[in-house]
This record gives C-alpha cells, sequence and structure tokens, in this order.
C-alpha cells in the first residue's frame, strides 16, 4: 500500500481522526491501496481523499478533490 499523505484531526480525543490522502496526477488512475487501506485502519479513520485533475466528486466513501482545492484540508 502507498498513501502519501496522513493528516490528523486536531481533536485528539476521537477515536477516527486520520484522514489518509492519496495524490494522483494523471486521468486514468486507481485507489486500490486507498481502498485496501482504508479496509484495514478503517476503526482510526475519518475522511479518506484523493487528490487529483478533475472535478469533485464523492464516490464509495472517498472524496475526490482537485488539486486547487488543497488548502480546504
Amino acid at each position: 500500500m502507498e498513501i502519501d499523505f496522513l493528516i490528523a484531526n486536531t481533536k485528539i480525543g476521537r477515536r477516527r481522526n486520520i484522514s489518509p490522502i492519496e495524490v494522483k496526477s494523471g486521468r486514468n488512475y486507481t485507489s486500490t491501496s486507498l481502498s485496501k487501506f482504508c479496509a484495514k485502519f478503517s476503526s482510526y479513520l475519518d475522511s479518506p481523499y484523493v487528490l487529483h485533475t478533475k472535478d469533485l466528486e464523492v464516490r464509495d466513501g472517498i472524496t475526490y478533490l482537485p488539486l486547487y482545492m488543497t488548502p480546504r484540508l
């Protein structure tokens, strides 16, 4: 599995406070690593994200953000 970034929520008392981020640069890609990571560590994860070159989309519990929306994380 290859996850590019992990960010933590500022509320330390929450059990589900980690958000994995995977960055994709091309038009055609898969998020297999992110899906495997989410399945293995689901009890610790808040919201998984994929940063990519396309439009905003939420699919299968994963938020796909355009690169220009990175500061919103």
